[in-house]
């Protein structure tokens, strides 16, 4: 069985997984579920490992995919797909699978250069550009037991000037949550 929490589409702040849902992944990967900031450092504080991309994949997007309208970006942006998994640059191990919907007109020109042309995942770009942005949590899911690899994921929003820029879904391996109580 698999807890799934939706937030209504507008992204209403301040919703999140009830409390034993969130228990089963231990108290900081709760935390790491429930954050709105950029999950990267926390990933690496966790792992206690530097994380690289793997498989980073970009393609280009119809603006009236299922994922574009829910993106909720202006009609008329570039839309580009891009797939990772974050890995431990040291191990391997596989942390999160990562897939975002970019509007890349939305963000400043050099951040969506170096999300198109560099392998660092989206957080340190952004942290990095120094770009100022809030996330809208739009759904969460944990099985009572691991499925596969993926022991959580969720989905949400990076809203950047008042405007969607990015839509990302997140599959977190059981390996981030081994290391915390």
């Amino acid at each position: 069985m698999t807890a799934d929490v939706s937030v209504d589409p507008a992204g209403q702040a301040g919703l999140s997984p009830p409390a034993a849902t969130l228990g089963r992944l231990g108290r900081a990967g709760g935390l790491l579920m429930i954050s709105d900031g950029t999950v990267t450092p926390m990933l690496e504080y966790l792992t206690g490992e530097r994380l690289t991309t793997s498989g980073l994949s970009h393609s280009e997007m119809p603006a009236h995919s299922a994922d574009a309208v829910a993106l909720g970006s202006p009609a008329d942006c570039t839309l580009i797909r891009r797939t990772t998994d974050l890995v431990g640059a040291e191990t391997g191990a596989l942390y999160v699978r990562a897939s975002s919907v970019v509007a890349v007109d939305v963000l400043p020109s050099a951040l969506g250069r170096d999300l198109l042309h560099t392998r660092e995942p989206i957080g340190r770009l952004m942290r990095l550009h120094r770009v100022e942005s809030r996330r809208e949590h739009v759904r969460w899911a944990v099985p009572d037991e691991p499925e596969g690899a993926v022991r959580a994921s969720r989905r949400y929003r990076i809203i950047v000037g008042g405007i969607p820029a990015l839509l990302i879904d997140e599959s977190f391996s059981a390996a981030c949550f081994e290391m915390n109580g």
